[in-house]
């Protein structure tokens, strides 16, 4: 197989010249081939592909990046089927099947305040120049190793921008602003300069061109001086942050950071919401008036490394002897499936998620084997499972129960279907029941206020237990989050300085911007001091037990029983919707705030009161009658 990656290679360099794309390709087609014991391509199967997958995944590495080994293996198949077209075998990455969910994730941008900290633990006048045009240019980290001397024109005044000609990925070129800040640092580099006849703008202390290795290098020493932790493209998405938070064009911030498609630019820009922000500031002043605390205040807080998790395979393998019992043509293809959706879990929740839903499929499996007796996926019929549904109801079990069980079965059944295992089409033609569209259960305005107070009056003494406790129970119940959002919080998603606080894995994993009250940013100023200082970047720690979600409950349960409230983490999202809605919150905000992909599920989480509908409706009426009165008078004695 190698002698075949050496001939993709020399195909890669000469389609893509002397970008990394060959580098990168071939790096990852031999991490394939290491895995395989470098089995013949002839020998290579979809298994082959989708245990290459788990394996990644289970080291703990993002979708992104498998998916990109994915996309890796998949051109260099392709590539040797352009070799022999007559007699190309199918590739064996099948998308459907393999493809990890990615989501939407963040940008992970910087806060404002980690920018500060990292220029003032910088003295060297050639870094400072090098990070200043990333963060106030935003160029990338290769971009600076290759300007030369004549790319920089000066400005004309001290109070104008130079100009910067840039050579960027594919050997495009743009042209780029420096502000006088950002190129002072610059002239400062160039005024202590080494005399040399090279004319790379940033060289090393042999007086050669700086490399991108060593740049990234130069980023880690200073980010450990400063107790900070991050890499240079994040200094190109706070600037791209930064520009999207004045409102500057998206079509204009694209031109800048030199991207060939603006849904690119869309991506980087997506952690700046003004519009998002201005609004829920408006409905949260709505509901109680909160000033915010002067951030001056703000102690120096140490982050630590970011810690990556990934789920426990240990924990899924004794998750699976829920399967053991059942026939092999069965419990095999269920264990797969499992094991397939355990990799697009988060690490924190998957545990919790595998172990529903083995419990769901179980049940339904030992039903369908002890009533229906079936040997085998031919004998497995419509009548059947409908059979099933039907004893559920006959049960009493909620027509949602019923649903989600047979959401869990119909997935199930799709992806054996998927691998080669023929069904009766008439399987998947089952109809879902009709679901019940109940009211939001959300709390009233009154008790939501009762419920707050309480909690502040339980919490009000001074101990590291009720700062903790505080500050979590406000951030449910003034951003909406969910309870897992909650738990999955870091350090680094926090930014007090501008008041926001990044979901980088929300549902599904999209993420977005939530916003703080000054009362929650008080809680927290008060909590981030006496956090315990471990290696765990987590948000909320405690001393001797877990942060957990049944922790979280008990304390929910807790204190509203002295006030006599049935609450959850679920009900005070829903009470947060409700309450900003009421203060005359657009949807499609509410929408964005809550991390939701429709609008129709956020009108489930949230219903306008009556009395709110009531002077929605006077209002536009009023306007409409003054049309009428004004281009078609009636007689007055109508009025």
């Amino acid at each position: 197989m190698k002698d075949k990656i050496a001939q993709f290679d020399l195909f890669l360099k000469r389609r893509f010249g002397n970008r990394s794309t060959a580098k990168h390709y071939v790096n990852d087609l031999m991490l394939f081939v290491d895995y395989t014991n470098d089995k013949p391509v002839a020998h290579i199967s979809p298994r082959d592909v989708d245990g290459f997958v788990a394996a990644q995944l289970n080291r703990g590495l993002k979708a992104t990046t498998v998916n990109r080994r994915l996309a890796s293996l998949h051109s260099f198949f392709e590539f040797l089927a352009s070799l022999d077209p007559d007699h190309a075998a199918a590739n064996p990455v099948v998308w459907r099947q393999h493809k990890v969910k990615e989501g939407q994730p963040l940008p992970r941008d910087i806060p404002d305040q980690q920018v500060a900290t990292l220029f003032a633990a910088i003295a060297d006048e050639r870094d400072k120049a090098i990070f200043g045009l990333m963060i106030g240019a935003g160029l990338r980290v290769g971009e600076v190793a290759h300007i030369r001397l004549d790319d920089l024109e000066a400005p004309s005044a001290a109070t104008e921008m130079a100009r910067l000609r840039v050579r960027g990925k594919g050997e495009k070129e743009r042209i780029v602003w420096v502000t006088p800040t950002w190129y002072g640092l610059v002239a400062y580099w160039l005024a202590v300069r080494p005399v040399t006849d090279n004319d790379f703008l940033f060289l090393n202390r042999r007086g050669q061109p700086l490399s991108v290795r060593g740049i990234q290098h130069r980023l880690q020493i200073h980010c450990q001086q400063a107790g900070i932790h991050l890499w240079p493209h994040q200094l190109r998405h706070t600037f791209s942050r930064r520009l999207a938070e004045q409102r500057m064009p998206v079509e204009s911030i694209s031109k800048l950071l030199g991207h060939a498609q603006i849904e690119t630019t869309q991506r980087y820009t997506a952690g700046a919401d003004p519009d998002l922000r201005d609004e829920f500031r408006q409905a949260m002043d709505g509901i109680a008036q909160a000033t915010s605390p002067t951030v001056a205040a703000l102690p120096p807080i140490s982050i630590p490394k970011p810690v990556s998790e990934s789920a426990d395979p240990a924990q899924l393998a004794l998750i699976l002897r829920r399967f053991d019992p059942f026939p092999a043509w069965l419990r095999t293809p269920l264990r797969d499936y499992v094991n397939h959706r355990w990799r697009s879990w988060q690490p924190h929740m998957a545990g919790q998620h595998a172990s529903r839903l083995t419990r769901r499929l179980g049940a339904i499996w030992e039903w369908l084997l002890q009533e229906c007796l079936l040997p085998d996926w031919p004998a497995l019929q419509r009548s059947d499972i409908e059979a099933f549904l039907t004893v559920r109801t006959e049960a009493g079990k909620s027509t949602n129960t019923i649903c989600n069980d047979w959401v869990a079965l119909r997935s199930f059944l799709f992806f054996v279907q998927e691998r080669g295992t023929p069904l009766s089409p008439n399987i998947f033609r089952i109809p879902f029941p009709k679901r019940p569209n109940p009211l939001p259960r959300h709390l009233t305005a009154a008790a939501f206020d009762r419920l707050v107070k309480a909690v502040v009056r339980q919490t009000e003494a001074d101990t590291p237990q009720n700062r903790l406790d505080r500050a979590w129970f406000l951030t449910l119940a003034h951003t909406g989050v969910r309870i897992s959002e909650l738990l999955n919080l870091r350090l680094s998603d926090i930014d007090l300085a501008s008041g926001r606080i990044l979901i980088r894995q929300g549902k599904n994993g999209y993420g977005r911007l939530v916003y703080m009250t000054g009362e929650l940013t008080h809680a927290l100023l008060a909590y981030l001091p006496l956090r315990p200082t471990l290696a765990d970047d987590h948000l909320w720690l405690e001393p001797d037990k877990p942060f957990s979600a049944s922790l979280v409950r008990n304390r929910l349960h807790r204190w509203a029983g002295a006030e006599d409230i049935d609450i959850s983490p679920h009900i005070l999202r829903h009470t947060l919707a409700s309450l900003l809605i009421n203060q005359g919150m657009p949807i499609e905000t509410l929408r964005k705030l809550l991390g939701h992909r429709t609008l129709s599920v956020t009108q489930q989480y949230a219903r306008l009161s009556d009395s709110v509908v009531q002077q929605q409706f006077q209002k536009a009426i009023e306007g409409i009658e003054g049309i009428i009165a004004s281009d078609w008078p009636l007689p007055s004695s109508i009025y």
